[in-house]
């Protein structure tokens, strides 16, 4: 499955209609659960941005066999919402929490309803994408509820299916919260038109998480390990192409002749990033590569860590790399497929050391992204104030994720799913989002409009790596180091 934007989805026309859940004003109580160190900083950022929030929300699109019952629709996301806590949660911006500027209020399953609306019962495709951005980019808000709507669309050309696609404001949920609601929208729904029970599991609340997030934090002192692996880091890895403590996308110049095999699938509007998504190997390269990396000693996870040092390597003449990785905090088996923004941040260090091969660089590899794994527990933002910093900071990010066991994973290519995020407001960061899945491995990525082509020479270089390693077994470091400019950017 592949993770991109709207624009990149091919939805149908037909008969569009946008579910919408509802509650009385009165219907709120007060919550004393706190917010989530990033929900309220995503929530002053909204604060912030005012009347300019716009376009920042993810969700995911797929399709369901049948025609649409509206009905079993509407009881459907009744049950969704029901079923998670984070849903029924919001803010009102008045303070009861001396940490936070807002206090979390929370309503009732009983007291949601929901509202179906035709928008247009002969949308062309395209109307019928325009129409879903921009309903997604003006609804969704940390400050509006709710924070989770849909939108249907029954195809005019006969197709006895209809696709599905929700937005979400990050708050309420993450990348497995995308991932998991295929399963769980389609048994709910499946339930309610057949009327067998489901056979889905009950999680936990992600308000809850939150508030036992915030108690964790409170204990955090400068003599925590995790606050001194974060300074370590900041102090001991920095390099010529990444000097500031918090890693950037590695500074330098393309040469003319630089290999650039992926481009971005289109170019960005004005004051956008820019966009790419990509096959990187199919599924029997995915086995050969995997296969290859096991025999050296290694893992799926090291042999992409040790391409990306190579990339590095050829483009720098280093093959040293840093980055922060997100993680998951679903610690616990009652937040396993919780609805919420389960993430935490590690920093990532690569090392290849003295090695020149592939293979021989799988160990290092492995120890040096290992060295600050065990910092994902503590949450970032108090370790920040500890130490200084941005507690969401901007630079650069990779994320490796191997998604070939998650529930229903066999289902998505058939019902045509993906998980999507919005036209991002353009920034000095750059994300990589690398998936492995029944289909092989993709990478998704967001950067710059300005450094669009050094990032996509880096990700070409990567992707010549896996290739050859696919081909011949192994692959050399290059250390071809092109002019340099280190200036920050």
């Amino acid at each position: 499955m592949e993770y991109t934007e709207l624009d990149d989805y091919s939805l149908p026309g037909g008969r569009l209609t946008t579910w919408e859940p509802q509650t009385a004003p009165q219907a709120w109580r007060d919550d004393p659960r706190r917010l989530s160190y990033i929900h309220a900083e995503h929530v002053r950022r909204a604060q912030s941005a005012g009347s300019e929030w716009y376009s920042q929300w993810i969700g995911t699109a797929f399709w369901i066999p049948g025609r649409l019952d509206r009905e079993a629709m509407e009881r459907t996301i009744l049950a969704w919402y029901g079923r998670h806590e984070a849903f029924r949660t919001t803010v009102q911006e008045e303070a009861t929490h001396p940490e936070d500027d807002v206090t979390r209020i929370t309503v009732a399953p009983e007291a949601v309803t929901v509202a179906g609306r035709v928008v247009d019962t002969a949308l062309s495709a395209e109307q019928a994408r325009a129409y879903t951005a921009e309903y997604f980019n003006t609804t969704i808000s940390p400050l509006r509820w709710p924070h989770c709507v849909l939108v249907t669309i029954e195809p005019d050309d006969g197709t006895d299916a209809f696709a599905v696609v929700f937005a979400a404001d990050h708050t309420v949920m993450d990348a497995y919260t995308q991932v998991f609601a295929i399963r769980e929208l389609s048994a709910l729904y499946e339930s309610e038109v057949s009327g067998e029970p489901h056979d889905l599991v009950d999680y936990g609340s992600y308000a809850d998480f939150s508030d036992a997030e915030r108690e964790l934090g409170n204990q955090i002192d400068a003599g925590n390990i995790a606050v001194a692996k974060w300074r370590d880091f900041f102090d001991s890895t920095r390099t010529t192409t990444q000097p500031a403590p918090m890693p950037g996308f590695p500074d330098f110049t393309p040469l003319g002749d630089a290999p650039r095999m992926i481009t971005s699938t289109r170019a960005s509007a004005p004051g956008y990033q820019t966009t790419l998504s990509q096959w990187l190997l199919d599924a029997g390269q995915t086995a050969r590569f995997n296969g290859i990396c096991k025999a050296a000693g290694g893992s799926m996870t090291t042999g992409i860590y040790t391409a990306l040092s190579m990339a590095t390597a050829k483009l720098t003449g280093s093959g040293e790399l840093r980055f922060i990785s997100p993680i998951h905090t679903r610690t616990s088996r009652e937040w396993m497929e919780a609805v919420g923004w389960f993430v935490g941040i590690i920093p990532v260090t690569l090392r290849p050391a003295a090695a020149r091969t592939f293979a021989d660089a799988l160990a290092p590899i492995g120890l040096s992204y290992g060295q600050y794994k065990d910092v994902g527990a503590a949450p970032y933002a108090p370790i920040a104030e500890l130490i200084g910093g941005d507690a969401t900071p901007p630079g650069f990010v990779v994320s490796y994720i191997d998604l070939r066991t998650a529930q229903g994973a066999q289902e998505w290519e058939p019902r045509g799913a993906r998980v999507l995020r919005s036209a991002t407001l353009d920034a000095d960061e750059v994300y990589l989002w690398i998936n492995r899945i029944p289909g092989g491995t993709n990478i998704s990525a967001r950067y710059p409009a300005e450094r669009a082509e050094a990032v996509e020479v880096f990700i070409s270089a990567f992707l010549e790596v896996l290739h050859r390693v696919v081909v011949d077994g192994n692959a050399r470091y290059e250390m071809e180091i092109p002019a340099l400019s280190i200036e920050s950017w």
